[in-house]
C-alpha cells in the first residue's frame, strides 16, 4: 500500500493502492461508514485505490474497488454526489431499489441509512459539507432529494462546474488561496443546488419503513416528478398504489393535507426555485405560473405572498 498526505493551509490530499481487502474496508468503511460489510472476490487478485483532494468544506474522490461488496451505509455531514465510471452499483431506499448509471451523478441518501452492492465498481465523488451548502443556500434544514436524476439542464451545469475546477482543485502543487478555495466550493454547491431535487419539507417529515410509509413517499415521489402536468388526487394515488380514499387518509394521517394542499405545496416551492433562478429579463411571473400549473396570476401571486411573505415578482427581483 502506498500513502502519501499533503496539507498546504487547509486542503489536503490523499492517495492509497492496495489489494488487502480488510485494509480496504478499514479504510473505506471509516470513510463511508460501512456496518456489516459482505464481500466476495471477482478475480485473483483483489485492487483498490483511492485519491482524493479536500478541506473543510469540501472534497473531490475518485475510488476502485474491485470486488463484489454488499453492505449497510449511512452519511452523516456531508452531502455526496456519486457517479460511476464503469463496474455497477445497486442502492436500495426507502423500498427501492436504485441502479446507477455510468456517468449519471445522483444525491445519496443524508442521514438515512440505505444498503448498497457495489460490484468491480470505479467512482466519481463530491463531498459537500452540509453545513456550507446550507449557509450558501440561506436553509438551515435544506437537503436535497435522494437518488433522483438531474435534469438534462442540470446535468450540464454540473458538468461545467466539474471540468472548469477539477484539474486545479486536484493539482496539489498549485497553491490556492483561502478565497480561493472557497470561490470553487461555493460553485460546486451552487451548481449541485441547480442539478439536483432539493427534498421538500413534507418529503422529510415522513418516517418509518412501513409500508404506508412506502406508498405515501411513492406518492410524494410522484408528485414532485409530474407537478408541471396536469394531475390530481387519481394519478397520485394510483401511482402510491392506493385508492384515492386511501391517499387521503395517509397524507392527513402523517402530513395533515389533502392531495390537492400537497400538490399545490409542491408547486409553490418548484415556481419559487424557479423565480430565484432564473434572470428577470429571460423569464416573467406569468411564465413560471403557467408553467407549474396556475392558471390564475392574480390568485397564484397572492398564494405565493401567502407562503413565502413576498410577491413573485419580488423573487424574480430578488435574483
Amino acid at each position: 500500500m502506498v500513502l502519501s498526505i499533503d496539507q498546504p493551509a487547509t486542503r489536503y490530499s490523499r492517495r492509497l493502492v492496495g489489494t488487502d481487502v480488510d485494509q480496504a474496508l478499514t479504510f473505506f468503511g471509516g470513510d463511508y461508514d460501512f456496518r456489516s460489510p459482505k464481500v466476495r472476490r471477482t478475480r485473483p487478485r483483489a485492487h483498490w485505490d483511492f485519491a482524493g483532494v479536500g478541506d473543510e468544506r469540501m472534497s473531490l474522490r475518485s475510488s476502485r474497488f474491485l470486488v463484489d461488496l454488499r453492505t449497510d451505509s449511512r452519511t452523516d455531514g456531508e452531502f455526496v454526489i456519486a457517479w460511476t465510471r464503469s463496474g455497477s452499483s445497486t442502492l436500495h431506499h426507502a423500498g427501492d431499489d436504485h441502479a446507477l448509471e455510468v456517468g449519471v451523478p445522483v444525491v445519496l441518501p443524508f442521514a438515512e441509512a440505505f444498503e448498497l452492492h457495489h460490484h468491480d465498481i470505479g467512482m466519481n465523488i463530491v463531498q459537500l459539507d452540509s453545513g456550507f451548502v446550507r449557509s450558501v443556500i440561506g436553509e438551515d434544514d435544506f437537503t436535497f432529494d435522494p437518488l433522483r436524476r438531474p435534469t438534462a439542464e442540470g446535468l450540464r451545469t454540473w458538468q461545467s462546474v466539474v471540468r472548469r475546477h477539477s484539474s486545479t482543485w486536484l493539482d496539489v502543487e498549485h497553491q490556492l488561496g483561502p478565497a480561493a478555495q472557497r470561490t470553487i466550493a461555493e460553485d460546486f454547491a451552487t451548481a449541485a443546488l441547480a442539478a439536483f431535487p432539493r427534498r421538500s419539507r413534507l418529503g422529510a417529515t415522513i418516517s418509518g419503513t412501513g409500508p404506508e410509509h412506502d406508498r405515501l413517499r411513492r406518492a410524494l415521489e410522484f408528485v414532485h416528478e409530474h407537478a408541471r402536468q396536469p394531475i390530481g388526487t387519481p394519478e397520485i394515488a394510483a401511482a402510491a398504489g392506493l385508492s384515492p380514499r386511501g391517499l387521503q387518509q395517509s397524507l392527513r394521517r402523517h402530513l395533515d393535507q389533502t392531495p390537492g394542499e400537497l400538490l399545490r405545496s409542491v408547486r409553490l416551492d418548484g415556481a419559487r426555485d424557479d423565480l430565484l433562478g432564473n434572470d428577470r429579463d429571460e423569464t416573467s411571473v406569468a411564465d413560471v405560473a403557467r408553467a407549474w400549473g396556475f392558471g390564475h396570476l392574480g390568485r397564484f401571486s397572492a398564494t405565493y405572498r401567502a407562503r413565502f411573505g413576498e410577491l413573485p415578482s419580488e423573487s424574480l427581483r430578488a435574483r
